[in-house]
């Protein structure tokens, strides 16, 4: 299992799906990276994410992300 701690810097609305999704940019201080994330409209609103937030995220599965990219760039 992998846990990190982050906040929320940025809440945007991807284009052309502005009713259904919203995107959340999480910074991570323990890689110093941003990532982002996409959420439902019904889950983003029933979680109450706002800008400035700390959040937790727990991973319970492991993969290997360079086989992984690997793999996409084939494609």
């Amino acid at each position: 299992m992998i846990q990190v701690e982050g906040e929320i810097t940025e809440i945007s609305t991807p284009p052309n799906k502005a009713d259904q999704f919203r995107e959340v940019t999480i910074w991570l201080p323990e890689s110093e990276e941003h990532i982002e994330m996409t959420f439902p409209l019904t889950e983003f609103q029933s979680a109450g994410f706002a800008t400035g937030d700390k959040i937790s995220i727990k991973v319970e599965k492991k993969f290997d992300i360079d086989s992984l990219t690997r793999d996409l760039l084939k494609m």
